[in-house]
């Protein structure tokens, strides 16, 4: 069968991955009029199932329509690929850990209120909202860890999958991370509004969600996006994608409002643009020498 030429892979890609996960969970949810930032009585495993459902099944679905079979060959093998220097598993893995607990700590010496979840003796909000035991640390910790490897597998396979290898060819790092880093947050707009007032409490939803959603994701983008070009693995992708998501729940303070979460989001963003910033020098140092 003939590869169909698609003049605008990307953004064919962004199109059909929004249409699937925002159309699905506005159909699920009863309509438009449904949509709201007040608490809502929609089942969360089906709107969490539509959401991720978008990235991956547009991803393979492109992957096949634009590379044919010799595409489904590339995706697998890059997926496969495991054999890669150690040190990019421990970049990729250790990236979002060191950052965010990095900020949060920093954040603790003025307040305690920003202390870890995972450390903190009150239960964490994050077993809450899965009705996991609230003291119960090792089941929560392996609950993470199977989401963020789930999360990280059907995201990827379009993120990284499908739009990255596109982006690099033509753009350099930073701009390929940002706009694919935009559109990551942009993705995550209206799953994230969603109930998100009483989240959000006395801030405005227009200065709260643009925080949440393109604080950190662009410049994590950019390193997830620096790995696999040194790497051509999807599975690092998948796994650095899994570090991210894994340790982001198991960080979440306790009890936080919606101001302090900004707070955090934002130094949890300056510490990863100064990483982005650190790796640019270190980079040109290197194509100099």
């Amino acid at each position: 069968m003939k590869n169909l030429d698609i003049k605008y892979p990307e953004a064919t890609y962004y199109i059909i991955t929004f249409i699937i996960s925002w159309g699905g969970l506005v159909l699920l949810i009863g309509g438009p009029s449904k949509i709201t930032s007040q608490p809502t009585n929609a089942p969360f495993l089906p709107l969490y199932l539509l959401t991720v459902a978008g990235p991956m099944i547009s991803g393979v679905l492109l992957t096949g329509l634009y590379h044919g079979k010799k595409g489904y060959r590339d995706l697998f093998s890059r997926l496969f690929k495991w054999r890669i220097p150690a040190r990019w598993y421990a970049i990729a893995l250790l990236i979002a850990p060191l950052s965010v607990f990095a900020a949060l700590f920093a954040l603790s010496l003025f307040s305690p209120v920003f202390m870890p979840g995972i450390f903190d003796s009150g239960n964490n909000p994050v077993a809450s909202a899965f009705g996991l035991p609230g003291g119960d640390k090792i089941t929560l910790v392996l609950f993470v860890f199977m989401l963020g490897l789930f999360n990280g597998f059907v995201e990827e396979l379009g993120w990284t999958g499908f739009t990255t290898p596109m982006l690099i060819l033509n753009q350099n790092l930073i701009k390929a991370g940002i706009t694919l880093g935009i559109m990551w947050g942009l993705w995550h707009l209206l799953s994230n509004y969603l109930g998100s007032a009483a989240e959000a409490g006395s801030i405005s939803l227009l200065l709260y969600l643009p925080v949440m959603l393109f604080s950190f994701l662009p410049p994590f983008r950019i390193l997830m996006i620096w790995v696999y070009r040194h790497t051509g693995s999807l599975l690092i992708a998948v796994l650095m994608h899994a570090s991210l998501d894994m340790f982001w729940m198991l960080s979440m303070p306790i009890s936080i409002t919606g101001k302090e979460r900004m707070v955090w989001y934002i130094l949890w963003a300056v510490v990863l643009w100064s990483i982005v910033i650190i790796i640019g020098i270190v980079d040109n140092k290197k194509k100099v020498e």
